[in-house]
C-alpha cells in the first residue's frame, strides 16, 4: 500500500477494504487513466474521483462496498455523484454497452441524419478550446438533436434528454450552444447544397420581371418627333376644331319658326249657330240674293 497515493489510502482505510490489494491496485490505475482524461466542466475534486475509482474498482472484482459512506467522503450530493460516476465510467470506457450516434440514431430511427451527426460532432471537437470527450451521452445526444433540426426530422425530445443524463435547465443551456454553432458553419452550407431558398427565388423572379419590363418600354418608346412635324400636326388640329366652331355658330344663327300646335285655335262662335238667338242657325251666306 505504499506505492499508492496518501488520499486513496485514506479513503480506502475508512471504507473498510485497505486490505484490498488488488482492489487498490486497480483503483490506482483508474486513477492514472483518469488524470490522463479531461473532465470539463465537472465539479469532480481529487478526492472524489478517489472515491469514484474505489467504487468501480469494487463493481469489477464484485468486492462489497459502502455507496453511502462512499457519497459522504466524496463531498459530492448523491445525484452528483451518481451523474459524476457515470462519467468517470465513459471516460474509462468501462461501459460496454456506451452511447453512440449511430445506435442513438437506430434507436430514435432517424438513420438518415447519422451522417450530419457525425460531422457536427466532429466539428465541435475542432472548434472547441479545450479538449473534450465527444462519447460522452450529452455530446452525442446533441449532435443528433441538431441533425434533425436542420434536416427537419422530429424526435422525442423527452427522449433525448433522457438519453443525455441532463437535467432539462442544462439541456436547454446547452443547446443554446450548440444551435448557434451549427447555424453558423451548417445552415449556410446547407442552404448552398439543398433548394435555394425562397427569397433567392422571389429576387430572381422579380429580376427577370424588371428585365422583361424594361424591355416592353425600350420597345414601346416612340421615336423623337421633329419640330417642324408637331408644328404641322398641331396646325391642322386647330385648323379643323375651328372650321367646326365656325360651323356649329352658323347652325345656331339660322332663325326657326315657334312650332305650331296641331290642334286648331277654338273659334268663339260656333258657324252653325246664330249669336243672336239660341235655338237659330248661323248662315254662311245671305238668304237676300
Amino acid at each position: 500500500m505504499s506505492v499508492h497515493n496518501k488520499t486513496l489510502t485514506l479513503i480506502a482505510s475508512k471504507l473498510g477494504i485497505s486490505d484490498k490489494e488488488k482492489l487498490l491496485n486497480k483503483a490506482a490505475e483508474f486513477e492514472r487513466l483518469l488524470q490522463m482524461r479531461n473532465v470539463a466542466g465537472s465539479n469532480m475534486t481529487d478526492t472524489s474521483k478517489v472515491v469514484i475509482c474505489l467504487d468501480l474498482a469494487a463493481n469489477v472484482f464484485g468486492i462489497e462496498f459502502d455507496v453511502k459512506a462512499a457519497i459522504k467522503y466524496s463531498g459530492l450530493k448523491p445525484t452528483m455523484y451518481t451523474n459524476c460516476r457515470k462519467v468517470v465510467v465513459n471516460l474509462l470506457e468501462l461501459n460496454s454497452d456506451r452511447l453512440t450516434v449511430s445506435t442513438l440514431c437506430v434507436t430514435l430511427q432517424c438513420a438518415s441524419v447519422q451522417e450530419l451527426a457525425d460531422n457536427i460532432l466532429e466539428e465541435y471537437q475542432k472548434q472547441a478550446k479545450v479538449e473534450l470527450d465527444l462519447d460522452l451521452p450529452q455530446y452525442v445526444c446533441m449532435a443528433v438533436s441538431q441533425a434533425c433540426r436542420l434536416s427537419k426530422v422530429k424526435v422525442p425530445k423527452t427522449k433525448l434528454i433522457e438519453k443525455s443524463r441532463l437535467k432539462p435547465a442544462q439541456w436547454g443551456k446547452l443547446d443554446a450552444d450548440w444551435t448557434k454553432f451549427v447555424d453558423d458553419k451548417f445552415a449556410v452550407a446547407k442552404k448552398k447544397r439543398g433548394r435555394p431558398a425562397k427569397t433567392a427565388v422571389v429576387d430572381e423572379t422579380e429580376q427577370e420581371s424588371m428585365e422583361i419590363e424594361e424591355q416592353k418600354i425600350e420597345i414601346q418608346e416612340p421615336q423623337t418627333e421633329s419640330y417642324e412635324d408637331w408644328k404641322r400636326r398641331m396646325l391642322e388640329a386647330a385648323y379643323k376644331e375651328l372650321a367646326l366652331l365656325e360651323q356649329t355658330q352658323k347652325i345656331e344663327k339660322v332663325p326657326t319658326t315657334p312650332r305650331r300646335s296641331p290642334r286648331k285655335t277654338p273659334q268663339k262662335f260656333s258657324p252653325y249657330k246664330s249669336p243672336g238667338k239660341k235655338n237659330g242657325v248661323r248662315l254662311l251666306f245671305p238668304l237676300n240674293i
